[in-house]
């Protein structure tokens, strides 16, 4: 029903406009026109090296299939990559293509587990993401 369709499609929204959105008199301005929050976080932006390439290449070798391929491909790759920002209380921003941008807040903890606490503290976390938490 109306409930339910509303809950999902606030689902593929961002928290930060969801956060908004449940609160219209709190936010109401904000709702009004585009606007500009500040605030201290961690932000993110993933892209697949190499993308160009590997479509070219399944091009050549599969035909049409491989659009369809890598089209698979990267919805599995995405797919684990977004557990794991969602699994850290991260919110996704935006996509584009073969890239997307993630954010953490540092200063809310709407986005933590149930019974967590306060927010997390920022780490450095650099490199590649942890081993198995990407099907290869």
């Amino acid at each position: 029903h109306m409930g339910g369709e509303r809950r999902q499609l606030e689902a593929l929204l961002p928290a930060l406009l969801r956060r908004r959105l449940r609160q219209p008199s709190r936010y109401a301005e904000l709702l009004q026109a585009p606007s500009v929050e500040q605030y201290e976080g961690a932000l993110v932006f993933i892209d697949i090296s190499g993308f160009s390439r590997l479509s070219e290449l399944l091009s050549n070798r599969h035909g049409a299939e491989g659009a369809e391929l890598l089209q698979t491909y990267i919805n599995r790759y995405f797919a684990a990559l977004i557990r794991v920002v969602v699994a850290h209380g991260g919110d996704l921003l935006k996509f584009a293509g073969d890239a997307f941008i993630a954010a953490w807040r540092a200063d809310d903890d709407a986005g933590m587990p149930p019974g967590s606490g306060s927010p997390r503290k920022p780490r450095r976390q650099g490199g590649a993401v942890p081993a198995g938490a990407v099907p290869g």
